[in-house]
C-alpha cells in the first residue's frame, strides 16, 4: 500500500538523513498539501474555561493559519450553531466519539449537511486504557475495540458522511490485535515525548514518535498522531513533560516536522487554549495550550503562524520550477540528529526545512539547554540566483539573504529554520 511505503520512506529518511548525494533530484512536497497536516485539539464544549468564547477560538485557528481541529462531537452543551459557525469560518472537524457514538455520528451528518466539507474524519473512544467504555455487555478493550468496529459500519453506511475516514480508538494494546480491517482506516497513536526530549530522535535512544510509526507500519495503514504536546510548566525529574514556553516551542514545530518527514497523515498538537486560569501552577493540565487562558499567543503560536505565513507566502510570477517538482542538491555534513524536508510552494520556489534535535532540556534542573548548532553544507550544483533563511521561532521575515550562490554553511539549531530557495539550476 502507498501509505505504507510513505511511511517506510518517511523512517529511512529520519536515519538516513546525511544521505542526499550530489546531484540527487529530491522530490518536493507542495507546501498547501504540508500546511494540511497541522492541526490542533480544541475542547468548545468545555463551558467553564476559555472555549465557552468560539469566537476567540475561530479568530486563533486563522491567525495561526491551522483549519485542522479534533474535538468532541457536538452535544447539549454549547449550541450546534456554533460549529456551524467554526465549520464556516473554515474548520476542518475530526469528531471524536464513545460508547454512545450514534448520536455523535448523527451531529457529525448533520453539520457536514449544513457545511459540506466540514466534518474530516471520525474518530473512536479516546485512550481507552484510561478511560474505559462499557458496551453491549463487554468492558475493557474488548468494548472499546468493538464500538470501533461498529462505528466503522456506521459511519461507512451513511451517505451523508461519504468519503469521510475513520480514525481508530487510542489505548488498547496492539500486540493483542491482528488486524484493523472493517475497524478503521487510520490507524491512531498518542505522543507525548517524556523529560523534556525531542519527538523522535534522543542521544539517549529514546524515539517517542517511531513507536507510532511502527504501529501504522503493523497495521498497513495510514497514520494519524490525534494528541501530541508539551506543557509550558517546566518540570524537573523523570518521566514529565513540562518545559517553558520557548522550549514548547521547539518540541512542537519539531514535531509536525518529525511527522510530515515519516508520513504521518495528520498530527493533532494538544491543545489551542490553556483552558482555565492556574494562578498557582500546580494544574499541568491547564498548560498545554499554544495561547494562554487569556488568549495571549505562547512563543508555539507566534511560531506556528510564522511557519505558516511564511509557507502561504507567494510570489504573482509563477517560477517555471513549479511544473519540475524536483530539486538537486547536496546536504553534507549532516549529524545523525538532523533532518530535512523538501517542500514546494505554489509559485514553484522550494524550501528547504532543516532541524537538529539535540538536547534542549535539562530534566534534572528543570531548565531550558541550548546545543551549538550543526554547520551543514549545502551545494545547489549551480547558482541560486535567491536564498533566503527564515527561523519561524523568531519572525516570518528572512534572518539572512543570499543571491547568485552555489553552495552556503549553514547553522541548524535544535529547531526547525527554511531556506527559500528560488531561481535554482536547471530552471
Amino acid at each position: 500500500m502507498r501509505a505504507v511505503e510513505n511511511l517506510a520512506t518517511g523512517i529511512c529518511a529520519l536515519a538516513c538523513a546525511a544521505a542526499v548525494q550530489a546531484g540527487d533530484a529530491v522530490h518536493a512536497m507542495p507546501a498547501d498539501a504540508f500546511l494540511q497536516t497541522l492541526a490542533v485539539v480544541t475542547h468548545v464544549s468545555y463551558t467553564d474555561g476559555a472555549y465557552v468564547n468560539v469566537r476567540n477560538v475561530a479568530d486563533d485557528m486563522a491567525w495561526l493559519g491551522i483549519h485542522h481541529v479534533r474535538d468532541y462531537a457536538p452535544g447539549a452543551s454549547i449550541p450546534f450553531s456554533s460549529y456551524v459557525y467554526l465549520a464556516q469560518r473554515g474548520v476542518k472537524f475530526n469528531f471524536l466519539t464513545g460508547a454512545d457514538f450514534e448520536k455523535s455520528v448523527g451531529q457529525a451528518a448533520k453539520l457536514n449537511a449544513a457545511v459540506p466539507g466540514s466534518v474530516a474524519a471520525i474518530e473512536g473512544p479516546n485512550e481507552i486504557n484510561n478511560f474505559p467504555v462499557s458496551y453491549h455487555g463487554l468492558t475493557g478493550g474488548a468494548a472499546g475495540l468493538a464500538v470501533q468496529r461498529d462505528l466503522y459500519a456506521r459511519v461507512h453506511g451513511m451517505p451523508e458522511l461519504a468519503g469521510v475516514p475513520v480514525y481508530d480508538a487510542t489505548g488498547y494494546d496492539p500486540k493483542l490485535v491482528e488486524t484493523r480491517t472493517d475497524s478503521a482506516d487510520y490507524a491512531n497513536q498518542h505522543v507525548y515525548p517524556q523529560n523534556g526530549e525531542q519527538p523522535l530522535w534522543n542521544a539517549n535512544g529514546d524515539k517517542w514518535m517511531l513507536a507510532a510509526i511502527h504501529l501504522g507500519q503493523r497495521f498497513q495503514l495510514p497514520l494519524v498522531i490525534t494528541e501530541f504536546g508539551y506543557f509550558s510548566l517546566p518540570q524537573a525529574g523523570w518521566y514529565m513533560l513540562g518545559v517553558d514556553e520557548p522550549t514548547q516551542a521547539k518540541g512542537v514545530l519539531n514535531g509536525y516536522m518529525d511527522a510530515v518527514a515519516a508520513g504521518v497523515k495528520r498530527l493533532y498538537v494538544y491543545e489551542l487554549l490553556d483552558e482555565k486560569p492556574d494562578p498557582q501552577h500546580n494544574n499541568d493540565e491547564m498548560h498545554y495550550g499554544l495561547f494562554r487562558n487569556d488568549n495571549s499567543p505562547k512563543p508555539v503560536a507566534y511560531a506556528i503562524r510564522n511557519l505558516t505565513s511564511i509557507l502561504n507566502a507567494n510570489t504573482a510570477r509563477r517560477a517555471s520550477a513549479a511544473a519540475r517538482g524536483t530539486l538537486a542538491y547536496t546536504l553534507s555534513d549532516m549529524p545523525a540528529s538532523a533532518n530535512s524536508l523538501l517542500l514546494q510552494k505554489k509559485d514553484g520556489r522550494f524550501v528547504l526545512a532543516l532541524w537538529n534535535e539535540t538536547l534542549i532540556w535539562n530534566r534534572a534542573t528543570g531548565t531550558p539547554l541550548t546545543s551549538p548548532p550543526a554547520r551543514v553544507g549545502l551545494d545547489f550544483g549551480g547558482k541560486a540566483k535567491h536564498v533566503d533563511l527564515y527561523d519561524p521561532l523568531a519572525s516570518a521575515q528572512p534572518v539572512e539573504s543570499h543571491r547568485d550562490v552555489r553552495q552556503l554553511s549553514v547553522e541548524v539549531p535544535d529547531h526547525v529554520i527554511l531556506i527559500e530557495i528560488a531561481d535554482t539550476p536547471g530552471s
